[in-house]
C-alpha cells in the first residue's frame, strides 16, 4: 500500500513537471540570461595616397585645347572598412588651395550612395540640382571616372540618378552604360 501511495505522489508531480517543461520552457529560463554577443571589432582606420583629378581653371576659362583639362593631385586620405570610395568622392569636393584648380562636384550635387561591386563602382546622384551645360557635365563625369578608376580594382563607373540608370546626368553625355578611361 505504501508503494502505491509513493507512486500516487511522485507520478502526478512528474506529469505536472513534464507538462510545464513542454508548455512553458520560458519559466525555466528566466533566471538564465543569454550571453551578450561578442562585440565586433571596429574597422581599422587605414591611410592611403590617392590621385584626385581637378579641373584646370585656365582650360575652363579659355577653352584652349592645348591645355590639359585636368590636373592630378595626390592626397593622403584615411578611411575605414569599405568606405574608400565615399571618402574619395568627398575629397573631390575640396580642390586644393593651389590656385587654378576647381571641382565639378560642387556641394549642391548630392551623391545618394556610392559602392563597389567587383571592378565596377556605382555613383548614385540625386536628381536635385543635377543640371548644367555640356562642359560642366563633361568635367563632372571625367573627374569622377578618372579618379575612381585609379582606385585599386576599379575599372569602370556606372552613374545612376535616383537609383536608376539614366541616359545622361545633365543631357549631354551618355551614362546608361558603365564608363571607363577607354570610353570617355
Amino acid at each position: 500500500m505504501e508503494k502505491k501511495r509513493g507512486y500516487l505522489i511522485i507520478l502526478p508531480a512528474l506529469v505536472i513537471g513534464l507538462f510545464l517543461l513542454l508548455v512553458s520552457p520560458e519559466l525555466f529560463r528566466r533566471g538564465r540570461e543569454e550571453p551578450a554577443p561578442a562585440p565586433q571589432p571596429a574597422a581599422e582606420e587605414r591611410t592611403v595616397v590617392v590621385r584626385l583629378y581637378f579641373a584646370n581653371q585656365e582650360y575652363v576659362e579659355s577653352g584652349r585645347e592645348d591645355l590639359p583639362m585636368f590636373k592630378a593631385v595626390d592626397r593622403e586620405v584615411k578611411y575605414k572598412g569599405d568606405d574608400l570610395i565615399d571618402v574619395v568622392l568627398q575629397e573631390l569636393r575640396k580642390p586644393p588651395a593651389k590656385e587654378g584648380l576647381s571641382t565639378a562636384l560642387h556641394e549642391q550635387l548630392t551623391i545618394r550612395q556610392a559602392w563597389v561591386e567587383g571592378d565596377l563602382a556605382y555613383v548614385d546622384f540625386s536628381s536635385e540640382n543635377l543640371h548644367g551645360g555640356s562642359l560642366q557635365e563633361t568635367l563632372l563625369v571625367h573627374q569622377i571616372v578618372r579618379t575612381v578608376t585609379g582606385l585599386p580594382g576599379i575599372k569602370q563607373v556606372q552613374f545612376l540618378v535616383n537609383g536608376e540608370k539614366a541616359e545622361s546626368l545633365m543631357g549631354h553625355i551618355a551614362t546608361n552604360e558603365p564608363l571607363s578611361l577607354e570610353n570617355l
